[in-house]
């Protein structure tokens, strides 16, 4: 009689794919940003990036997994969030693959079985790692789980994108330009909004009046008409598509070239959120603006997908909410004075900033793994 045949594990290639997979929609940006995180990091291994409505995975399916993991040459499986998929967790050990679970609370296996005195348990300590939001879920794991898995608090993965870099040299030039004058920054402005921030600009120079207003229009090809607008009310005005520079007597300046927000933001430690006063009109993202350290000013008009944004810089004091356009100019006169604006730019700044270094626990961790298993250079 011949023995029962045993089926192992294919063998998997150096340096594999690591597979982030989002238990619960809501943890697809978190997953998506890691896996940036990883792509800047020298040693940061491939990903792919599944459980998102652009792309679900393989499902529950067992055959569909293994095709999924041996197509992908997955070497380790990266789980986000507090709903355990089992299928795929044991097809993964079934196959010889290590799990790690990050951003979690209270996680809790799917399945009838999940009920069970001690399944809980037995599917998280298949995990060679888990990594919590807090302290509190760490504890009660680690109590949970006896020293079997190795349980840390890492924090929430940041749901917010690092803000691109700007040009230096260009940064520096303006920086000179400047020489030391205050300047304020309204961006992204619609056309409709362009009086309102220049009777603000008005308002602000009465306490400052070195001050610049730097003018970004929604619509570059408007720059001529608002630059127009802007003499007609008598103030000295310069272009950037113009290459006219900003001398001591420029007090508005027309961003009207191809620049990125974060050039001038990086200049200004005051803005307008534009489009804010406006319904309907749409905003930029905000959290540009407090990621650079720009105290921010916006108005109630909804900001549509930034709206959660918005509400969480009003909650912490992280930004100023105006309910008219005459209110403009006083909230930017008192943001300039440093005391003031420095205070609820770093509200904003530590909201912008929220779980970067959650995530760069996570990929380092990642990182380390991979190296310790999969012989990654």
């Amino acid at each position: 009689m011949k023995p029962p045949r045993v089926t192992r594990p294919a063998p998997r290639p150096m340096g594999g794919r690591v597979w982030l997979h989002a238990c619960d929609p809501s943890e697809g940006v978190a997953l998506a940003l890691l896996a940036r995180q990883l792509d800047t990091m020298p040693e940061g291994p491939a990903t792919r990036l599944t459980g998102v409505p652009a792309d679900p995975g393989p499902g529950d399916d067992p055959r569909a997994l293994e095709a999924f993991i041996d197509a992908e040459g997955v070497a380790l499986v990266v789980l986000a969030g507090s709903i355990l998929p089992v299928p795929l967790i044991d097809r993964a050990k079934a196959r010889g693959l290590a799990l790690m679970l990050v951003d979690t609370q209270a996680p809790r296996p799917t399945g009838r079985w999940r009920w069970l005195p001690g399944y809980g348990r037995s599917v998280l300590a298949k995990f060679a790692e888990i990594h919590t939001r807090d302290e509190v879920s760490a504890a009660t794991l680690r109590k949970t789980l006896r020293g079997a898995v190795p349980v840390r608090a890492a924090g929430m993965l940041a749901r917010h994108a690092p803000v691109a870099g700007c040009n230096a040299f260009e940064l520096e030039a303006l920086r000179k330009a400047l020489d030391g004058r205050p300047a304020w920054f309204a961006y992204d402005l619609p056309e409709g909004e362009v009086d309102a921030a220049l009777l603000a600009h008005a308002h602000a120079l009465r306490r400052a009046h070195r001050l610049l207003l730097i003018l970004q229009p929604r619509d570059p090809t408007q720059a001529e008409a608002m630059a127009l607008r802007v003499r007609d009310i008598g103030f000295v005005c310069a272009r950037r598509t113009l290459e006219e520079d900003i001398t001591e007597t420029t007090q508005v300046y027309i961003a009207d070239a191809e620049d990125e927000a974060g050039l001038f933001l990086r200049l200004a430690p005051v803005a307008y959120l534009g489009g804010s006063l406006t319904p309907d009109a749409g905003t930029g993202a905000p959290l540009t603006a407090a990621a650079l350290g720009s105290a921010l000013v916006f108005g109630p008009a909804d900001a549509g997908e930034h709206a959660a944004v918005l509400t969480r810089l009003r909650q912490t004091g992280g930004g100023v909410a105006i309910t008219l356009a005459a209110d403009l100019g006083e909230a930017v006169g008192q943001l300039l004075a440093p005391e003031i604006g420095a205070e609820i730019a770093l509200r904003a700044w530590t909201l912008a900033t929220e779980g970067s270094e959650a995530t760069l626990i996570v990929a380092r961790a990642i990182c380390d793994w991979m190296l310790l298993h999969e012989g990654r250079p």
